[in-house]
């Protein structure tokens, strides 16, 4: 196996609500999860590299170097997370009839001071040219305008800090259950615009934080 990781630094509030959230209240993820991750990369593979064709393919190469790739975070000990809560106006489908109305919905919007680092574990380095073919391209992850500029490859990553939950060990932390390709996930499967069941693992994992201030409004993380 092979490591590497791609660098980036926040340049605005970032939302990502848990997949089990309901539509009138959402709590954010404070890291993009390996899902939204690995749908930027096809994002970018189709609209910048038009490889739409090759991703379509049955057992397709290329969509098995995104699907198959195992992605894990560090995060610097400088870093902190500022947790903001809001509540905003969305609109969502009415009971009877067709058409929309407005209503009031809770979201958190997180402010992430510092950069974070994404390391990925790849089976060949046929993978890796791939990835980092689009990842540098990519200047967003969650909600569209939540930006990431990305900064650097590292081809020596440190361990990730960001660990999947172990009741065994006791370890402290903040845990999140976070989104990831299902390991025999097609593009089918994952395409927005498609019929099929989106398949998706969920994973426990533990972010090295604790709460060092809070007000009715925030949360801080460090």
């Amino acid at each position: 196996m092979m490591r590497f990781s791609a660098i980036f630094q926040p340049t605005t509030l970032f939302s990502l609500k848990e997949s089990n959230s309901t539509n009138k209240g959402a709590k954010s993820l404070f890291l993009p999860s390996p899902y939204s991750i690995k749908m930027a990369i096809l994002n970018q593979a189709i609209t910048i590299g038009g490889d739409l064709s090759k991703l379509e393919e049955k057992k397709s190469q290329e969509f098995g170097f995104i699907r198959d790739s195992k992605i894990s975070f560090y995060i610097p000990d400088s870093n902190s997370f500022c947790v903001n809560n809001s509540f905003v106006k969305i609109q969502e489908p009415v009971r009877e009839g067709s058409g929309f109305k407005p209503t009031i919905s809770f979201r958190e919007y997180v402010f992430i001071s510092d950069k974070i680092e994404i390391i990925f574990e790849v089976s060949a380095i046929e993978a890796k040219q791939y990835l980092s073919k689009y990842l540098y391209k990519i200047n967003y992850f969650g909600k569209r305008g939540c930006f990431f500029q990305f900064l650097e490859f590292n081809d020596n990553p440190p361990e990730a800090n960001v660990k999947p939950f172990d009741a065994k060990k006791g370890v402290m932390g903040v845990l999140q259950s976070y989104d990831d390709f299902d390991e025999k996930a097609t593009f089918d499967s994952v395409n927005s615009y498609s019929n099929s069941t989106v398949k998706r693992s969920k994973q426990i994992l533990v972010l090295p934080l604790q709460i060092v201030g809070a007000s009715k409004s925030f949360t801080l993380f460090k």
